[in-house]
């Protein structure tokens, strides 16, 4: 086994990178031994909440559980390979990446001519694969560039660049929201997490540059109902208000948008095709979905991998486009609860939490005020800005809940982090 195999599963031994990486490793990048133990260590992930690397534990559990029909031997064999890889310093992020990315290339580029030289493919067709994978491998040595120097990093940073929040606790605690970034709401019914969606996107629109878009993809209620949040929450008035004069407020609305937009699209049969195709109409630059686990496309799958799968291609679309803010529903027991935990997320055990950058969770106590809610960061992968509170990182805070107008906003800081409009 060469060392890219053995750097392989030493990089993917530790859970953050496995779950933030383990969908970019193919079968194809690595030998037969490597795949099996990287397909290993990913469901010892799934299954052992509170591992953070592989250690004598996974072992055990692969002999015993994962293959106990294996002989002696070929534990042995895999046990020293697991050895060997543990032994191994853990391989720099973005240098190793790269590495992985170029044999990717090369292996589709061997995998292209072989289906030229077998006439499965037309020497034009050839051409295009071989451009395609170029540019793929292009843009991720790009990315990791501007990703990785510091530099870029610290004078990214002084500029407080991003979309801001309209609570202002999640500003000193998150900071704003930038191109590449998966928050992920969590929330039980009736907590009005459909507001707090309104409430974050229209005030983030609003910080939108001239011809800026924004879209919320909704399965669930009748969409009448999610337009006129979206002018309560823009234009800070009540429901009643709204109804009182609505010729006058949708004039309003619309001279608030400006050149900007604010999509809704309503799908109670969504799924990731049709997310995808409705991207590709225009340039957006923010993305809500509600609710993330109705969204289709994946294939027949567990919950929980089902979940997986949908926070990897959120990720994706957060990469490709902008921010995506998803909201999903925390299981029964979180009922009554004020600060929620992130294992209380209704059928994902830990595949979601790992993709996500965030984890917001949102709770009611059913014993206070109906216009009190709870909002605890139990997940905060986001570089500190200046706006931020490292000590507020993982902040717990009680804020306001406006039922009228759908508002949520700060009960605790009065400094607003926002930026000027541009």
């Amino acid at each position: 086994m060469d060392n890219l195999d053995l750097d392989l599963l030493k990089f993917m031994s530790e859970r953050e990178n496995n779950m933030g990486y383990g969908s970019t490793i193919t079968k194809n990048l690595c030998t037969k031994e490597a795949w099996t133990l990287l397909e290993d260590m990913g469901k010892y992930f799934h299954q052992h909440g509170a591992a953070t690397v592989i250690d004598d534990d996974f072992k055990l559990w692969m002999r015993v559980t994962r293959h106990p029909g294996w002989k002696q031997e070929e534990h042995q064999i895999y046990g020293t390979i697991i050895d060997n890889a543990l032994k191994r310093p853990v391989p720099n992020r973005p240098t190793f990446m790269a590495e992985v990315d170029r044999t990717r290339y090369t292996t589709q580029a061997a995998s292209a001519y072989a289906k030229l030289r077998d006439g499965d493919i037309s020497p034009d067709d050839h051409g295009i694969l071989i451009a395609k994978y170029g540019e793929q491998i292009a843009a991720q040595s790009k990315s990791t560039v501007d990703v990785y120097d510091i530099e870029d990093i610290a004078k990214f940073q002084r500029a407080n660049a991003g979309l801001f929040f309209r609570c202002e606790d999640l500003n000193k605690s998150i900071g704003p929201l930038r191109k590449g970034d998966f928050v992920v709401i969590a929330k039980r019914p009736e907590v009005g997490g459909t507001s707090f969606m309104c409430s974050e996107l229209t005030y983030m629109v609003d910080q939108m540059a001239d011809g800026g878009n924004a879209i919320m993809f909704h399965n669930e209620e009748e969409p009448s109902k999610i337009n006129a949040r979206f002018m309560t929450c823009a234009l800070g008035i009540d429901y009643k208000t709204l109804m009182d004069a609505p010729a006058k407020y949708k004039a309003d609305y619309k001279k608030w948008l400006g050149t900007r937009s604010l999509e809704l699209k309503h799908d109670t049969t969504m799924s990731l095709g049709s997310i995808h195709t409705k991207l590709k109409e225009r340039e957006y630059g923010l993305i809500g979905i509600n609710v993330l686990l109705k969204v289709g496309g994946t294939g027949q799958k567990e919950d929980h991998d089902k979940f997986q799968a949908l926070g990897e291609e959120c990720r994706r679309i957060s990469q490709q486009y902008g921010p995506v803010l998803a909201i999903v529903q925390a299981d029964p027991s979180a009922e009554g609860m004020r600060y929620i935990p992130q294992d209380r997320i209704y059928k994902s055990k830990t595949a979601l939490q790992g993709e996500a950058d965030v984890l917001i969770m949102l709770g009611k106590d059913h014993d206070v005020p109906d216009n009190l809610r709870y909002i605890s960061v139990a997940k905060n992968k986001i570089p500190p800005a200046p706006c931020t509170d490292l000590t507020l990182k993982h902040i717990k805070s009680e804020i306001h809940f406006d039922i009228g107008t759908g508002l949520f906003t700060s009960l605790n800081f009065n400094k607003n982090s926002r930026n000027k409009k541009p």
